[in-house]
This record gives structure tokens, C-alpha cells and sequence, in this order.
């Protein structure tokens, strides 16, 4: 093999490896055994008697004598083509390698190629070199307008520019998909200014790094079956159509490669891909396509078949897909099927620390639209998304080829839109749908489910995560139709509907909520939760406060539905009352140890229903989501017997119980003394004035009274005891047997226990 084969099959070998860019160092010198054929004029001639060789000649000779060869031009020369015959033609077998030195190879000739190798088995290596199209009048469906090859073919450092072949393409190269060496090689250089499909091959693989291909009027590659397609530290700007287009057969060796690179400004999509087997992004920036084409397909666009060794779908990496514009579903990326198998692998989209903001589509998926598959996103972002006409503004999917499964961890959702359903999500036919460590924040919905609307699906689960300020006609915060929803130190907060369920409306067979937090939601029914079938909802330690609707502060639900609370602090319902029914009575129980403004979601013995202020800060810290901390005086504190504490943390994550007892609602804290032990220490207080016997006696048999009733759970006899204390405290005091500032301490202190049973 001649050292130039060599030496390419190193490059190529390099790409699939990742390591094309230190590959880019090594010049390629000429094979040995090669014929050096030097062009001594610029004049376009074929004569063969003047003692000059022109360019013309020198592709004649290499194509005749049967051997590898190396043409060179002078330096910084421009060579016009003005023989109108053809084009400058390589018909050997063989390698031949143009070393351009920087010269221009200019076409004068109307509807005429301008480097063309047409042996199968050859090999075209073209070299810093420029070349410069003419005038097309006649042709302008010509295939490798600047350059067509049958053979293997390298450009290293060739610029292409000005070529016209507007229904062709610019450089073409023939089959040979799936193997390498590459059958086509893109080192450096630029293609611009062009008009065509300036990058174009039929079932070939393709390889390009530190290429240019920008401001053409076409697509930068249009490829039929182009695989495997690796591409390295490229720019694809500015082109009119796509950036980058390719079809495949639906398998997994259909592959697409995209690394550091930017594909910018495109006028139809980024990246159009059919029936691919997979595309993988690393470091690439997808950004402002499809602003100006009336068909615009987005940002990456890919269709996949789901069969026996089928498509495996879309993996990014440290990526961007950002400001991209589609007139159907999916502004930033699309995966939808072309075939389905019932045996067959589902392909999916994978985004690891991929942001994909501000996209626009038509129709659903304003970020991201699933036909099928699964959409994980990790640590990521979905923002600043909208789809008109249609659902999910940051993400959607259709249940006609489901179920599928979604996934977002760490990755804020916010400032999405739709002018249908779901304004940050919108999942159907859903087998597992998981928020973690996210906010689902700020989404507008025009219809329902501001934040996220889940349809006909299975399985729901939420953690860690904050659902704020989010809009929509009902469920402004979540629309939920599940089996089985889990939420756990989840905040809802700020969420505004219009209708029903301002925080989260829920139609479940099983809804629970642990240890977490519904704060000043807004609806007309169910202004924190509204439960609209017969759903058994349990909520365990979650704090509802300030929330507002006409019917159901916090928790509305239809008469089927099954309601439970324990360990819960549901108060200061903005208006009327804390619970009520949709269409009937409201079924709601008390699992016990709760604190209740009032007793319309249910109370049983344990619970305290007391209109004094449960003393909550504003919403703050805790994890994704705010929490309010009540303060160590708060009713909440202690309410529930440490005997009774079973869950190990609370929605901040600190261990219960932090104080003597576990507190009722989604935040632990170290409460002041529970009842008996303040009232232990009111006793002493008392003994240690050394008041007259008798008087002591009459104060003290009160206070232990009252401790009795309250370790028996007597509570409305313990507050009647610590009112008479009070009363003949103050009469003591008045008649100067107990000092006033004594006094004045034992009456507070005793009114802040009767206070807090």
C-alpha cells in the first residue's frame, strides 16, 4: 500500500476513535512508487508539443499510464478552465493526489464539471487547493459540480466556492457506505457561497473535520444512506435548506456522528435524519434553525424504526439545542417512527447535560416530541420552549406508537408554553414518567396542566423537586391521569387555574403525597389539590397553607374519592373552608396526629383543630423545593408521638424526630417543650416563689391536674385547669400576694400552654 493510503487509513481509523484532530499534523507526502507530474502553465491547452504541461494534460497522463500519481501546481496560481469538453477527468484506477499549493482551480465554461474521478477503484486526493465555479445555465441539475467522484475521495484543505448547480450538487461521491476507509474525507477547508446540496453522496461513509460549510444556497450535506457518517470540529452555518440531511434503512449500523460542532442558522433544520439507526452528539451546538424556510423541520429531526437490530435513536452530550423553529411537532428535536415491529428494540433520545431552549414548533413538542420511544434528560435544561397548535410546550408525546418513559433528573423546566395542553410536559400513554431533583416552574398551558398534563398513563413519581408558578385553565401545576401518582418533598407553589386544581388535579387509582408542601395555590375548586375520580389519596407530613379557591382552600375531591390525611398540617385556608366536595359530600378520614384549622378534611381525637397561628415562615430553603419552618412555639410542634414517627426525614432531609417528638407537617424542627414537660417546669417555677403553703398548694394542684388531663389526652380539661390558674394568679396578684413581674412570667407561660394543646 502506498504511504498516502497509509497514511489516510490512519486518519480514518483516528476519526472512529475520536482522535481525527491530533491525526491533523501529519502531511501526506507522496507514495514512492508515484509518478510526479509537475504543471508548468495555467493555460487550459492540450497540444502535447509546446514543452508545457498544463493542468489539462496532467489529469490526461495520470489517467493513461497506469500507476499512482502526484500532479503539483504552482503556487498561489489561478488555472482557468476554457476548454468546454469536459471536466478535468481521472479515469485510473490508481491514487492520484493534486497538491494545489495554494492555487486556484477557476471553471469558465458553462454547465461543466470541474474535477471528476470516475473509476470505482481510485482514489482522488485533492490538496490546498481553491476552486471557483462558473456560469450554469443549462445544467443545473449537474451531480458534482465542483467535484464528482466514483473513486475514494479526500479533500485536505480545499476551499469550494461559487459553484452553481441548484438542483445538483457541489461535491459528490459515490457508494461504499459502512466501511473504511472512508469513501469520502472532509479535512479542514470550506464550502461556501455555493448553490446546491454542497456535500452530497449515495450510500458512501463520510468522514469531516475542521470543515467549513456555510452561507450556501442548499444544504450543506444531503447524503442518501450515508453511514457510518463521523463529523469533528465542524461549522454547517448559514445554509438556506438543512444543515445536515440523511436516510438510512432503519438499522443499528446507520450511524451518525457529531462532534464539536456548531450547526448554526440553517434555514430549513439542523439536522434532518431518516430512518437513521442513531445519531450521537458531543459538544454541539444546534442552534437558530429553521427560521427562515416555510417547511421548517427544527433543530434535529429524526425518524427510526423500532425492529431486530433497529434504530437505537439520539444520545447528547454537553450539547445545546437552542432557538430552533419547526412548523410541525418538535422545534428542538423530533424522534417519530417510520416502521414498528412488535419484537423490535425502541429507540430513544438520551441527553446528558444537553440544554435545549427556546424552540418553537407547530403542533406539539415545542423543545422535544416523541412519536415513541423514551426521553431521558439528565442535568440538563428544558426552557423557554412553545409549540402552538398543540401540546406540551417543553416536551410532548403521542400515544399512538406508546408506551413510553420519561425521565428528567436535575434538569430545570421552566418558562415552556403551549396553547393546548401541558405547558412544560405533555405525557400520553405513559409507562413511567419520573421528575427528580427538578423545578417544573413558570409554564403556561392554554388548556390544562401549566406544568405537566399526563394522560392514560401508569405510573407517575415525583421527588425532590419544586411544581411553581405555573398557569392553566385546570391542574395548573400538574393534570394527572394515572395509576399510581407518588410525590415525595414535592412543593407546590404559586400555581394559578382557572378552574379545578390549582397545585395539582388527580385521577388516580392510588395518589400519595409525603412530606411535602402546597403553599399559596389559586383555583375556583380544589385551590391546593383536587382529587376528580374515586382515587385513594393519602397525605403523610405534608404542610398546606394559604391556599385559595371558592370551594376547597387546599383539597377538593369528589364524593368516590377517598381522601386521608395524617401527620399533616393543613391551615390557613385563604378563604372558607380547608376541604369540601365536587358534586357532593367530601370523604375525607384522619390517620391522626394532625393539626387542622378546621375539621372539614376529617379529625379524629389526636388531631389539634385550633384557629391559632401555626407560625409558619415564608416559603425558603429545603431542597428543589421551599419549605415553611414553623417556628419552635408553633402548634405543630411535637404533635406527634415519637412512638408514631415513621418516617425517618423530613422534606428537607432532616432526621426525625429532631426534638422530643415529631412534628405534624412536611418540616421537623426542635419543638419548645411539649405541654407536660412545660407544665413540669411552670410547677417548679411556682414552688420556687415560696409562697404562702396554702397558696402554693391551690396553684400547684391546678398545674399537676392539667398535666394529668394532658398525658391522658384530656385537652379541653387541661385548658379549663390552666384557665383557672390564670385567673387566680392575676387576683393573687392583685392583692400583692404574688409579686406582679412573677405573676406577669407564670400567666404567659401558662396561657402559651393552653395555647398550644
Amino acid at each position: 500500500m502506498s504511504l498516502s493510503r497509509i497514511t489516510a487509513s490512519c486518519l480514518r481509523a483516528a476519526a472512529l476513535a475520536g482522535l481525527l484532530g491530533s491525526c491533523l499534523v501529519v502531511v501526506t507526502t507522496a507514495p514512492a512508487s508515484a509518478a510526479a507530474i509537475t504543471v508548468t502553465t495555467t493555460a487550459d491547452v492540450v497540444n502535447g508539443g509546446d514543452g508545457l504541461t498544463s493542468l489539462r494534460e496532467a489529469f490526461s497522463t495520470a489517467s493513461a499510464n497506469g500507476a499512482d500519481d502526484v500532479i503539483t501546481l504552482g503556487a498561489g496560481l489561478t488555472y482557468a478552465l476554457s476548454v468546454c469538453s469536459g471536466p478535468l477527468t481521472h479515469a485510473d484506477s490508481h491514487e492520484l493526489i493534486v497538491q494545489g499549493n495554494n492555487s486556484t482551480i477557476e471553471q469558465t465554461c458553462d454547465a461543466k464539471g470541474i474535477v471528476d474521478s470516475t473509476s470505482h477503484d481510485g482514489r482522488l486526493e485533492l490538496q490546498d487547493l481553491a476552486i471557483d465555479g462558473g456560469p450554469n445555465t443549462t445544467n443545473t441539475a449537474l451531480e458534482g459540480a465542483a467535484v464528482r467522484s466514483d473513486s475514494e475521495l479526500l479533500l485536505n484543505n480545499v476551499e469550494v466556492r461559487d459553484v452553481l448547480s441548484p438542483g445538483g450538487s457541489v461535491v459528490w461521491s459515490s457508494f461504499g457506505h459502512g466501511i473504511t476507509p472512508y469513501r469520502m474525507t472532509l479535512l479542514g477547508g470550506s464550502l461556501h457561497d455555493n448553490t446546491g446540496s454542497v456535500v452530497s453522496c449515495d450510500n458512501c461513509s463520510l468522514a469531516v473535520n475542521g470543515t467549513t460549510i456555510s452561507n450556501n444556497t442548499g444544504s450543506g450535506m444531503s447524503l442518501v444512506d450515508g453511514y457510518p457518517v463521523d463529523i469533528q470540529n465542524a461549522s454547517i452555518e448559514n445554509n438556506t435548506r438543512t444543515g445536515i440531511t440523511n436516510t438510512g434503512q432503519g438499522f443499528a449500523a446507520n450511524k451518525m456522528t457529531v462532534d464539536l460542532t456548531s450547526i448554526y442558522g440553517n434555514g430549513r433544520a439542523g439536522i434532518l435524519c431518516s430512518n437513521c439507526g442513531s445519531l450521537s452528539m458531543y459538544s454541539t451546538n444546534v442552534a437558530n434553525n429553521g427560521l427562515t424556510a416555510a417547511d421548517a423541520r427544527g433543530g434535529i429531526s429524526f425518524t427510526a424504526s423500532k425492529r431486530g437490530n433497529g434504530s437505537t435513536g439520539i444520545s447528547g452530550l454537553l450539547s445545546t439545542v437552542t432557538g430552533n423553529k419547526s412548523t410541525q411537532p418538535g422545534g428542538g428535536i423530533s424522534l417519530t417512527p417510520v416502521l414498528i415491529e412488535a419484537a423490535g428494540v425502541t429507540p430513544d433520545v438520551g441527553l446528558d447535560r444537553v440544554l435545549v431552549e427556546n424552540n418553537q414548533s407547530v403542533g406539539g413538542g415545542g423543545g422535544v416530541w416523541l412519536g415513541f420511544g423514551a426521553l431521558h434528560m439528565y442535568k440538563g435544561s428544558l426552557i423557554g420552549n412553545s409549540t402552538t397548535g398543540g401540546n406540551g410546550g417543553g416536551a410532548g408525546t403521542i400515544d399512538a406508537t406508546g408506551p413510553f418513559d420519561l425521565s428528567f433528573d436535575e434538569t430545570p423546566i421552566d418558562h415552556n408554553s403551549a396553547t393546548g395542553d401541558g405547558g412544560g410536559i405533555y405525557a400520553q400513554a405513559i409507562t413511567d414518567l419520573r421528575i427528580d431533583r427538578t423545578g417544573l416552574s413558570n409554564n403556561t398551558a392554554g388548556g390544562n396542566g401549566g406544568g405537566a398534563k399526563v394522560v392514560n398513563s401508569y405510573s407517575v413519581t415525583l421527588d425532590d423537586m419544586a411544581v411553581d408558578d405555573n398557569t392553566a385553565a385546570n391542574g395548573a401545576g400538574l393534570d394527572i391521569a394515572t395509576e399510581n401518582l407518588g410525590g415525595s418533598k414535592v412543593t407546590f407553589a404559586g400555581n394559578v387555574a382557572t378552574g379545578t386544581g390549582g397545585g395539582a388535579r388527580v385521577s388516580a387509582v392510588a395518589a400519595n403525597f409525603l412530606n411535602s408542601t402546597f403553599s399559596g395555590n389559586t383555583a375556583a375548586t380544589g385551590g391546593g389539590l383536587a382529587i376528580t375520580n374515586g382515587a385513594v389519596a393519602t397525605l403523610t407530613h405534608v404542610t398546606m397553607a394559604d391556599d385559595q379557591a371558592t370551594t376547597g382552600a387546599h383539597v377538593a375531591a369528589v364524593p368516590a374519592a377517598q381522601v386521608r390525611t395524617e401527620k399533616s398540617a393543613i391551615v390557613l385556608p385563604k378563604a372558607g373552608t380547608s376541604c369540601a366536595g365536587i358534586g357532593g359530600a367530601f370523604a375525607g378520614t384522619s390517620l391522626g396526629f394532625s393539626v387542622r384549622r378546621d375539621a372539614s378534611c376529617g379529625s379524629v381525637a389526636s388531631d389539634l383543630v385550633t384557629a391559632d397561628d401555626p407560625q409558619l415562615a415564608a416559603l425558603g430553603g429545603g431542597g428543589f423545593g421551599r419549605v415553611r419552618v414553623p417556628a419552635a412555639t408553633s402548634p405543630l410542634g411535637g404533635r406527634v408521638p415519637v412512638a408514631n414517627c415513621l418516617v425517618e426525614d423530613d422534606q428537607r432531609m432532616t432526621a426525625r424526630p429532631a426534638g422530643a417528638n415529631c412534628e405534624a407537617g412536611s418540616v421537623e424542627i426542635v419543638e419548645a417543650p411539649g405541654p407536660a414537660a412545660a407544665l413540669t417546669a411552670l410547677i417548679a417555677e411556682v414552688k420556687a416563689l415560696h409562697l404562702a403553703k396554702a397558696v402554693e398548694a391551690s396553684l400547684v394542684s391546678k398545674l399537676e391536674a392539667a398535666r394529668v388531663a394532658v398525658q391522658k389526652n384530656q385537652r379541653p380539661a387541661a385548658k379549663t385547669l390552666l384557665t383557672a390558674f390564670v385567673i387566680e394568679v392575676r387576683v393573687l396578684a392583685a392583692k400583692k400576694v404574688v409579686p406582679a413581674a412573677a405573676a406577669s412570667q407564670l400567666v404567659a407561660k401558662a396561657t402559651a400552654i393552653k395555647n398550644s394543646l
